[in-house]
């Protein structure tokens, strides 16, 4: 290692998930290097402090430069919310509570700061990149594999965790948890918030529950197939989550039907080869549950009320139609004409039969 570090490039640094930073001498190898220092501890999350192998004010001055910039350069959209002048109440007041929470919020928790937003103060939230989702408003720019490590290891240095973090595998959508120890604080910083027994991604759980909004009818909606796909679950694991959200299940048709066979299969026994089996028939999806949805603003605007149509005035209608003049031939079918076939007395069997009564007298 040379005596300083300060003429070394950025690229020659490394920090890894243990809260180390390597240096690498040679530029451009695939090696990860020799630790230099290591992380402690300081005045916020995001502005840890460097602590040299080797005590040297110089190399301490140039690694801590280049650990501030590598946290701007990995965490720009979070960093860039933090003490802007340029921004004014209350987007400044949204950017500071994303920032603080490093990237995600409970929207519960600034919704009178969302309610006093206005078309033009909107447009700058989210050219600010923060996504007001329904439920959660977070910012998806941070869902980057090295955004989420970085701020797991931060998170876990701070509060006094161990390292490494235990971290999820790159771009994995949701992965299981145990409900009664996981450390759920520690999963939402990394963009990862617990529901039930699964901790999944943001934009994924945003994306459901969108879709559960959406599809809402009078406080009530029916889970989809589409819904465990996106987050990779079993349906159970799916309902788990759903229950976890404050929404209750109302009835489970796939469940019920299941039970009810179960009671018939004693009593209609089928003797085996009586019922040829079917082959290669395509296995249908279950009907999935429905659900009441949890009460709050986001319950208020999805089973509010729809805007009704004008109904129509029939009894005016029909006033209408009695002042106008009757058409007689109105709802009435075509006119059907018939005429029986006159006969010819000449053909008439008994005039014939009279004639040759009276010519034989």
């Amino acid at each position: 290692m040379p005596s300083t570090l300060a003429d070394a490039k950025p690229e020659q640094f490394k920090l890894n998930d243990e809260g180390q930073i390597l240096y690498q001498e040679k530029v451009g190898s695939p090696l990860p290097g020799a630790p230099v220092a290591a992380l402690r501890k300081g005045q916020s999350v995001l502005a840890p402090v460097v602590e040299p192998v080797e005590a040297n004010d110089e190399n301490k001055a140039a690694l801590q430069k280049w650990l501030d910039e590598h946290i701007k350069t990995v965490l720009e959209p979070l960093v860039a919310l933090h003490n802007d002048s340029e921004l004014t109440s209350p987007v400044k007041d949204i950017a500071e509570k994303v920032y603080e929470s490093l990237g995600i919020v409970p929207r519960e928790q600034i919704e009178d700061l969302i309610a006093a937003l206005d078309t033009d103060t909107r447009r700058t939230v989210r050219a600010k990149r923060i996504r007001l989702g329904p439920v959660l408003v977070f910012q998806p720019d941070l869902n980057k594999p090295a955004a989420v490590r970085l701020r797991g290891t931060l998170w876990s240095l701070f509060n006094g965790k161990p390292l490494p973090a235990p971290l999820p595998n790159d771009g994995v959508v949701s992965f299981t948890v145990d409900p009664n120890t996981v450390d759920r604080d520690f999963h939402q910083v990394i963009g990862y918030p617990v529901y039930g027994p699964r901790a999944i991604r943001i934009d994924m759980l945003d994306r459901v529950i969108n879709a559960i909004y959406e599809q809402a009818q009078g406080g009530k909606f029916q889970a989809r197939h589409e819904m465990a796909e996106w987050f990779g679950c079993p349906i159970q694991d799916l309902y788990a989550v759903l229950e976890a959200m404050g929404h209750t299940k109302l009835n489970d048709p796939h469940a019920e039907a299941a039970k009810a066979e179960e009671e018939k299969a004693p009593e209609a026994a089928i003797e085996e080869g009586e019922k040829p089996a079917e082959e290669n028939k395509p296995q249908e999806k279950p009907e999935l549950a429905t659900f009441r949805l949890k009460k709050g603003k986001a319950f208020q605007k999805a089973s509010g009320d729809k805007a009704q149509k004008p109904k129509k005035d029939f009894k005016r209608d029909n006033k209408d139609k009695k002042k106008g003049k009757r058409n007689k031939s109105e709802n009435r079918g075509p006119k059907v004409m018939s005429a029986e076939a006159k006969i010819d007395p000449q053909d008439n069997p008994f005039a014939v039969l009279q004639q040759l009564k009276k010519a034989g007298k």
